[in-house]
């Protein structure tokens, strides 16, 4: 089976391969999947938990934050 891989030059990005501007999928407590962009990483962004703050890119007036183990897929580096 053939490895998936990044259009970089590595594996496939996993949820903590993500920067300030990358686009993420991510799974909301509700179920609900949300398209964003990056505005800030946190170590902690909530109890003690890893995650980021984002806008919505559908409509850049909402914004969100999100753990990184929500991340569902990292779709632009």
């Amino acid at each position: 089976m053939k490895e998936e891989r990044s259009r970089w030059t590595g594996p496939k990005a996993g949820p903590n391969d993500y920067t300030v501007g990358s686009v993420l999928e991510y799974t909301t407590f509700t179920g609900e999947t949300r398209r964003v962009v990056v505005e800030c990483r946190y170590e902690d962004i909530k109890n003690g938990k890893p995650g980021f703050d984002s806008r919505l890119v559908s409509d850049p007036s909402k914004t969100y934050w999100g753990y990184d183990h929500q991340i569902d897929r990292v779709v632009k580096f």
